[in-house]
């Protein structure tokens, strides 16, 4: 999903158009009501199809949209600030088909210094996603060194169609712009499958997702997200309690809009 971040979508589609394979893929944008030239990228770039909406549905919609409109039967979810290696689409492929048990693949990713970063991580707990959640952090990687993972971060996953499919695809209902690829993570866990890993980074990825950590409404969606994934993996109370704790938190802080937005659980997508 893309909104206003053209410069890095330039340099994403760059990459992905010199990628090996290319050929035997198709690049879907599903641009989220920007202002800027994502959604006429397509100028520029012929070969890619751009899905454009009015407004700002969350990326959870976003990604069904794209989902459900391409043809493929394995399906990348790509930030726009990731920039892929050549051969890392078609790498990260392979690993799955070699792979019975895989549902998912991702590439390691370096910073633009060339420093690898931690993306994979072991499900979280209830207090690592409050923290997450009102500090905009990342998750805690304390995942075991290996070819496969619990779960990884969001900027580049690989996953197999027809498993998000029988999962009657992204939950749009319980996920507005965050946490929607952590529950494929758990249901691929609860599956017996795996995520696999690449053995070296594959790409970078560049700064510029952070512009919204702190914005009220993202933290406030985020926890929106956070208590429906614990709700559903421990139950609502689990879910209700761990709303009502990061309400105290904020209201703790002196930060009374936010904790009235928790309260009443904001979230980017407000028809759901």
């Amino acid at each position: 999903m893309t909104r206003n971040c053209e410069p890095a979508l330039r340099r994403c589609l760059t990459a992905l158009e010199a990628a090996k394979g290319r050929e035997r893929f198709e690049i879907l944008v599903v641009d989220a009501g920007s202002s800027d030239g994502c959604p006429r990228i397509d100028t520029d770039f012929p070969r890619v199809t751009v899905l454009r909406l009015p407004r700002n549905f969350g990326r959870t919609r976003a990604r069904n949209i794209g989902m459900r409109t391409a043809q493929a039967d394995l399906v990348l979810f790509l930030d726009p600030y990731v920039e892929l290696q050549a051969g890392t689409a078609d790498a990260l492929a392979a690993m799955l088909e070699s792979r019975g048990d895989a549902v998912a693949a991702a590439p390691r990713l370096a910073d633009p210094s060339g420093q690898v970063l931690d993306t994979a991580f072991s499900l979280p707990s209830a207090p690592e996603l409050a923290d997450a959640s009102l500090r905009g952090i990342p998750l805690p990687r304390r995942a075991p060194a290996g070819e496969t993972v619990e779960a990884v971060d969001e900027a580049a996953l690989l996953v197999r169609k027809d498993f998000v499919a029988g999962m009657n695809y992204l939950d749009e209902k319980r996920f507005s712009e965050y946490w929607s690829l952590l529950e494929v993570c758990w249901q691929i866990r609860n599956a017996g499958k795996k995520i696999v890993v690449g053995a070296e980074a594959g790409g970078v990825l560049h700064p510029g997702r952070e512009r919204y950590e702190k914005d009220p409404l993202h933290i406030a969606d985020r926890v929106s997200g956070a208590a429906a994934y614990i709700a559903k993996h421990n139950g609502m109370g689990a879910g209700i309690s761990f709303r009502i704790k990061c309400f105290l938190s904020a209201l703790g802080s002196f930060r009374v809009p936010l904790a009235f937005s928790i309260l009443t659980g904001s979230r980017i997508d407000p028809t759901q």
